[in-house]
């Protein structure tokens, strides 16, 4: 069941080694000024459409284009980092023979039962289960996905907040249904019986 679900790893750089140079000069030569100014240095190669010297009409192209590259290789690079970086983070897995042991986010699957910390970014979308707290209660912020920095109340599914020991989850029989993922991160549909 869980193989037929995407991966949990956060991709958020644009490029590769392959495909950095076209996609960087489509999306310059999408602008129609860019465009306009390769038509015509391109038509200086052209002896009857000669108007001046063509490195006069190319160098200004060249030099943008290559200013561009420049920038848009450094925000990729930075991406890819914060990427790596996140997808690294370390969590504890609920097991159940073994116990917690680590995992990286990335390696995070649908199914799996994540202990996340205070203090600790919450890796995926998760279904809040139990908590440390006697009141049931948890905060959270929302800040990476909507920008708002203050503390949103979540409560867990109250018959696994009253067990005991961790490894008791296992033995619960139930059924998740949620909806569909949806740009709308506000409302959310679903059961757990």
């Amino acid at each position: 069941e869980a193989s037929r679900h995407l991966p949990n790893v956060v991709k958020n750089h644009k490029y590769n080694v392959l495909t950095f140079v076209p996609l960087v000069l489509y999306q310059q030569f999408r602008f129609f000024f860019n465009f306009f100014f390769l038509c015509v240095a391109l038509a200086q190669l052209v002896p009857v459409l000669r108007v001046g010297n063509l490195v006069t009409y190319l160098t200004p192209l060249v030099f943008v284009i290559s200013v561009t590259m420049i920038k848009e290789a450094a925000d990729d690079l930075k991406r890819y980092r914060r990427d790596r970086e996140v997808n690294g983070q370390k969590y504890r897995k609920l097991t159940p023979h073994e116990g917690f042991r680590e995992v990286t986010a990335a390696d995070i699957r649908v199914g799996d039962i994540i202990q996340v910390n205070a203090d600790q970014r919450v890796p995926c979308d998760l279904l809040f289960l139990k908590t440390t707290e006697k009141g049931g209660s948890t905060f959270l912020r929302t800040d990476q996905l909507d920008g708002e920095t203050d503390w949103k109340l979540r409560r867990p599914v109250p018959f696994i907040q009253a067990l005991r020991r961790n490894d008791d989850i296992f033995r619960v029989r139930g059924e998740l249904v949620a909806e569909k993922p949806r740009r709308d991160i506000y409302e959310f549909m679903g059961c757990f019986t």
